[in-house]
């Protein structure tokens, strides 16, 4: 018979070596210079925490790419005792596989709830009332507030305080953008992040290095992961720094950009540009952010697809908060770089 997986029950085989398995038959992504694999996987779903692991199986939450599951993928999952399709398996030992959805925002608010269920006896009881009455869909429901209440008092903007002290003495113009960006502009924490975006000017790279000592530092070229290199050349763009200090998110992804003249150049087309000074913005507490129509303007989506659903959200949250003079200056951005777009209705 040939070598393969050995199935087992959930007591000779926990959630963590299943996580490990994963890795090592579907391949893992950080081992560089391969297009597919885990890219993360974290326990999950009320099954997982003690007080409550009656009510379901407990979960692993797989961030898998390609996002769209191959043959050869699916094929392996079933090697390993998995049975189902697409998005969604279970495994005899006790537990399910569910494929995250990488633009929704479920991962992060998943993980968010389960903090909170592990940590307050009380919400545990809230939410086993609640299942109890709705199930699982309506539960997560009638916590998620809780939940993100819970996640802003004991994560928040702790990663992006810690990442500022670091970057003080860089000397140029950083920014925190995308979803932190709007948190701060918010002035809360709207919603858990996956990662924290920074944006840097490329000419900045060298000191970048030097303060970035220790980290685990990752460039995406062509769909694959290779280690980062000085300097960063166009069209490549991003660093995935790691480091098992930074709380609360997967990675810190650092946005080389073009911030020469004291401007701001959109970078997925020339024509749009800010003034520095009116594209920084500084919180109360001197986190220093994109302002928020450009933030927008990179979450109404590239020309290839449409806004995430964690993205539509942003702006019906960060919509009703912009100035006329962002107001305008969005719609006659996406204007130009989107005709037709769906939120151009709401700018009017």
């Amino acid at each position: 018979m040939p070598d393969g997986p050995r199935l087992c029950s959930a007591s000779c085989m926990d959630l963590h070596e299943a996580a490990r398995d994963l890795r090592a038959h579907l391949g893992d992504f950080l081992d560089r210079d391969r297009p597919d694999g885990v890219f993360h996987v974290q326990a999950g779903g009320p099954g997982s925490v003690p007080a409550l692991a009656d009510l379901e199986p407990p979960e692993l939450h797989l961030d898998l790419l390609p996002e769209t599951p191959t043959d050869d993928q699916q094929a392996t999952l079933r090697r390993l005792g998995y049975s189902g399709n697409g998005l969604h398996w279970t495994h005899p030992g006790g537990w399910r596989l569910i494929l995250t959805d990488h633009g929704s925002g479920w991962r992060a608010e998943q993980a968010a709830l389960r903090d909170l269920l592990m940590h307050d006896p009380g919400a545990a009881h809230a939410y086993r009332a609640a299942y109890q009455a709705g199930g699982r869909p309506h539960a997560d429901a009638a916590l998620r507030p809780a939940a993100l209440t819970h996640h802003a008092r004991t994560v928040g903007l702790t990663p992006a305080r810690q990442v500022a002290q670091l970057l003080t003495p860089l000397g140029a113009p950083w920014m925190f953008a995308a979803g932190f960006a709007l948190d701060l502009h918010l002035g809360a924490t709207a919603r858990p992040h996956d990662d924290l975006d920074v944006i840097v000017p490329r000419e900045a790279q060298p000191q970048l290095i030097h303060l970035l000592s220790g980290w685990r530092l990752d460039t995406p070229v062509d769909g694959t992961y290779q280690p980062y290199a000085a300097p960063l050349q166009p069209p490549h763009h991003q660093i995935h720094a790691r480091h098992p200090d930074l709380p609360g998110v997967l990675m810190l992804d650092l946005l080389l950009s073009d911030l020469s003249g004291g401007v701001w150049h959109y970078r997925r087309d020339p024509r749009i540009t800010l003034p520095l000074d009116r594209a920084r913005q500084v919180s109360p507490d001197g986190l220093p952010y994109l302002t928020p129509e450009a933030v927008l303007l990179f979450k109404a989506g590239a020309a290839e697809r449409d806004p995430r659903g964690k993205d539509e959200q942003d702006f019906r949250r960060v919509q009703p908060t912009l100035t006329a003079a962002a107001r305008t200056w969005l719609l006659d951005a996406l204007t130009l770089t989107s005709p037709g777009h769906r939120w151009l209705d709401a700018l009017n």
